[in-house]
């Protein structure tokens, strides 16, 4: 994306001509950026990206629920108290990589 303009207040932006919007239009109200005025094109590759995100989460999700669906079918020869150790140990299993993959914090 191309450096940013800046204004100050938003009598100026009226004044811009739409072939001025090569780069984004900051807005600002107090020094703290309020509204991005960007050339069209771009938002429509910000919403685009926004909702393949959206339907990617959708799939995943479905995916997930259809997972859980099977294994809880699935029958068992486990305890209650058995499975929920296993969950417990599991997920401190994934806790101890996160702080490793972190560093140690």
């Amino acid at each position: 994306m191309a450096e940013e303009k800046q204004l100050k207040e938003a009598q100026v932006a009226y004044g811009a001509a739409p072939t001025d919007l090569v780069e984004p239009i900051i807005l600002e109200r107090d020094g703290q950026p309020v509204f991005a005025v960007l050339p069209f094109e771009e938002y429509r590759r910000l919403r685009d990206m926004a909702i393949t995100e959206n339907q990617r989460r959708q799939a995943a999700w479905a995916k997930l629920n259809a997972l859980l669906e099977e294994v809880h079918s699935r029958p068992t020869d486990l305890a209650p108290e058995e499975i929920e150790a296993e969950i417990t140990a599991a997920r401190e299993e994934v806790k101890e990589m996160r702080r490793a993959r972190r560093g140690g914090r």
